[in-house]
């Protein structure tokens, strides 16, 4: 089969220069500039210099007209009459964003109309001997939106954002390419996966899916079932291998779409499991049918969503179980990686992923108002664990329920669907973000729900649910996100005892991070805090004259309209105030740990109840305060660091649910037991003086939650001003250690820690060796723009115990240097 390769430089042009001429005079007199595809035409600009980076300072406003015009991408290929005689040619485009017409040597082939589509059109009535002009034309999607809402019969509200292209929700792209409350309104064109021209002498295989099926003695049924798209009847040979097994054999095919089908059965294969759960093995199965040949990695695993009623009928749980094992997801939320999508790349991924098994996590939630992912994210989450609780791409709005919207739903979950499936990661399907309960949020739909239920049934249930239901039976349909569950329409913003939960609170309505203490839900798979990200990540967007948080540039780079107000008024809540602005970010980045801690260390103790938590956000997608654990540049906030421990499989946990009574639990998550272990409590001032210690000897059993004990502070006639309490777990293979402020760190009597460092080479890296005169509470290392992470961070010292932390990085360094980058923050130290 003959190929052409599309991909690489076209030619970028606006299609009427003379309504770009008042942002971009360059077109008057230059026809085009060179555009890279797979890319993006912003990305172009920017390499050209004809647009300023959007990403510093304010530039996202002054960039909004590209968005607002019309493009065309152009180039020439050859064709000699051999390569037209090979076969049909059939362009193929995914990802192709979003309202596009295909020209070829003048005259229309065929229109795009959604990013999440395949599209595949036949050139043979176009194409010639000699040159081809191949032109992609973009209608602006803001235009194209605008112009979809005149002709609406009633209107369709959404969410809007501080920078919002309008009517987002009415064209199938993704949705926070329009603004978000932590990304900016660049709507992005282009065409961001490789585009293939190929000239067909046999047929193209449209999908092909993979049943597994465990039988009584241990084996597994492989069951492989292909769409193959035949260009006349034909004979062909075909095979499919996986593990040990292979089925050849030849197959009769009629023009036009084949439906085949291949049965294997796989003896003594290693069964596919989460992150912390065991081996994610994987085989790779490969098909073959004719001269085209497909592979693809499978995991062999059962995977379940348990929803079982409570025996007082009151309550209903959800728990992940994989291969009959219950697992308790620990994880957060997945934005798109970048605004741009010419930026998103296999490293980007490889980073942020394994980031997450570093951090021991086992879940990443792939949010509705993204994207559905490139190849590469899925493939690594089968490689490392990760399972996917995964969104589709609706999220924070009604949309329509015409149908021409829902046949173009329909076609998009027709190709994601077999696409995505076989992937042993993806652990359930849900219908989107927030939809259900947006219902209640715009003045249209509250005064006229029924019209605007009737919508969302027809989209989500009719078509969305339906869709996926027929497309993958095996797998969990959930509604959507939060839900008690299908056909259950509660509220689950403050219903905590039925299906996943969006607990915001704390972060939205300014309650106290103790407010976590009061719920206890099944499944949480929203709530958050913000922070900032460090100086170093400031400096991609701010000059040293806005380092103020009420700077312009730096209440631009914060896309929630009380962001930064919030963040400054808990620290008068839980702080004494941060006397400069590099400890403003420091403690940013404390609170927002410190309340995500308190959450899910919390939520830990009361599993099985809880079965699952997912903070909101892991990553950005440009460089902003925000949510997340990781900022753009994919450096870990002290959040991140934190998860490591809070999230670590076995770990001693203290909190105080009432005033004056602590009490203490240890989590173990692992099948196995944790035996002979030691839970050391030690009460010390804040000077370093150990007042007493209790200690408990016992076995834990495996996936438990065990109350130690209950510390009545007043009978111990304990000053919660005065002192801490230290408290590690012990066995021969294991040693972690917590800690527990009594009362809010700013009435606390914290002593100056006299912090010391010593650093030396280290392999792949350097070492620090940290030492201090008296307690030291939530030291952070930051190492500015050098790219590293470091082995803990976010911790407290002793004055018995020196602390050595490793920084690993590719960057060739001297220790001076290294030495001259590194910054170090205390409690302490924060606010003099």
């Amino acid at each position: 089969m003959k190929t052409i390769d599309l991909n690489g430089q076209w030619r970028l042009s606006p299609r009427d220069k003379n309504l770009v001429a008042p942002f971009c005079t360059y077109f008057l007199k230059h026809q085009s500039i060179p555009c890279t595809l797979p890319g993006d035409i912003h990305t172009a600009l920017i390499e050209q210099e004809l647009i300023p980076d959007p990403y510093w300072g304010t530039n996202e406003l002054d960039i909004q007209w590209v968005g607002q015009q019309d493009w065309v991408l152009s180039k020439d290929i050859t064709c000699t009459q051999d390569v037209l005689n090979t076969g049909s040619p059939i362009l193929t485009l995914t990802m192709a964003d979003t309202v596009i017409s295909i020209l070829i040597n003048g005259q229309e082939a065929g229109k795009c109309n959604n990013q999440f589509r395949r599209f595949r059109f036949d050139l043979s009535p176009f194409l010639h001997v000699g040159s081809n002009l191949i032109e992609l034309v973009f209608t602006s999607a803001e235009k194209q939106a605008i112009k979809e809402a005149e002709q609406l019969s009633y209107p369709i509200p959404y969410s809007v954002y501080p920078v919002s292209a309008k009517h987002r929700n009415l064209i199938r792209k993704t949705q926070c390419h329009s603004g978000w409350d932590w990304g900016p309104c660049i709507m992005s064109f282009g065409v961001y996966e490789p585009m293939e021209l190929q000239f067909i002498d046999e047929g193209i295989i449209e999908s092909q899916v993979t049943d597994t099926t465990q039988l009584a003695d241990g084996s597994w049924d492989v069951v492989v079932t292909v769409i193959y798209n035949a260009v006349k009847q034909q004979e062909l040979e075909a095979s499919v291998s996986v593990s040990d097994q292979k089925q050849t054999g030849n197959v009769k095919l009629q023009l036009g779409l084949n439906k085949l089908t291949f049965h294997l059965n796989c003896n003594d294969v290693e069964l596919w499991y989460p992150n912390g759960e065991g081996k994610s093995t994987l085989y790779m199965l490969e098909l073959t049918i004719g001269n085209q040949c497909k592979t693809k990695r499978i995991g062999f695993r059962t995977i379940e969503v348990k929803t079982e009623d409570d025996e007082d009928g009151q309550g209903r749980g959800m728990v992940f179980s994989v291969n009959g094992r219950d697992v308790f997801a620990k994880g957060a939320n997945w934005i798109p990686m970048d605004a741009l999508f010419s930026r998103i790349t296999f490293e980007r991924y490889e980073a942020l992923l394994q980031y997450c098994v570093d951090a021991n996590m086992n879940m990443i939630r792939l949010w509705g108002g993204g994207l559905y992912e490139m190849d590469a994210f899925y493939d690594m989450c089968d490689e490392k664990g990760i399972l996917i609780w995964h969104d589709c791409m609706f999220s924070c709005s009604m949309y329509p329920a015409n149908q021409a919207f829902l046949e173009n739903v329909e076609a998009e979950l027709r190709y994601q669907i077999p696409r995505l499936r076989d992937h042993a990661s993806i652990a359930l399907w849900c219908g989107n973000n927030e939809d259900l309960g947006a219902i209640g949020w715009y003045e249209e739909s509250k005064n006229n729900p029924e019209r605007y239920i009737a919508d969302y049934q027809l989209l989500n249930e009719d078509t969305v649910g339906r869709v996926i239901k027929e497309l993958d039976p095996h797998r969990m349909w959930w509604p959507s996100s939060p839900s008690a569950g299908p056909g259950d329409f509660s509220d689950n913003w403050h219903n905590d005892n039925k299906g996943d939960m969006h607990f915001w609170s704390v972060w939205h309505e300014g309650k106290p991070f103790e407010d976590y203490y009061s719920i206890k839900p099944r499944f949480v798979s929203e709530f958050g805090y913000q922070s900032f990200p460090s100086k170093s990540t400031i400096e991609l967007y701010a000059n040293d004259a806005d380092f103020n948080l009420t700077s312009e540039v730096m209440e631009h780079h914060q896309k929630n309209d009380r962001g930064n107000s919030i963040i400054i008024e808990n620290f008068s809540r839980y702080f004494r105030f941060p006397s400069t602005f590099e400890q403003m970010l420091y403690l940013s980045q404390v609170q927002q740990a410190m309340a995500m801690k308190t959450a899910i260390e919390y939520w830990r103790t009361t599993r099985p109840h809880c079965m699952g938590t997912l903070f909101w956000q892991l990553n950005d997608n440009w460089p902003v305060a925000s949510w997340s654990s990781i900022d753009y540049t994919g450096k870990w906030k002290l959040l991140h660091y934190a998860a490591k421990q809070f999230y670590a499989p076995s770990l001693p946990i203290a909190y105080c649910k009432k005033e004056g009574q602590v009490e203490v639990y240890v989590v173990h998550d692992k099948v196995e037991p944790l035996q002979d272990a030691k839970v050391s409590v030690k009460f010390c001032r804040f000077n370093g003086e150990k007042l007493f210690k209790q200690e408990y000897r016992q076995d834990f059993a495996p996936q438990s939650s065990t109350h130690i004990t209950t510390i009545d502070l007043k009978k111990l006639n304990i000053d919660a001003k005065e002192c801490f309490i230290y408290f590690k777990l012990k066995t021969d293979d294991l040693y972690i250690e917590n800690a527990l402020l009594l009362d809010r760190p700013k009435r606390c009597s914290l002593v100056n820690p006299k912090l010391s460092m010593e650093i030396a080479e280290a392999q792949k890296g350097f070492s620090i060796t940290i030492r201090c005169k008296a307690p030291a509470f939530d030291v952070a290392l930051d190492a500015s723009e050098i790219e590293g992470t470091f082995s803990d961070n976010l911790f407290n010292i002793r004055p018995t115990a020196q602390k050595v932390v490793l920084f690993k990085t590719k960057e060739k360094l001297t220790v001076e240097q290294f030495k001259g980058k590194l910054n170090v923050f205390d409690l302490w130290q924060s606010s003099r």
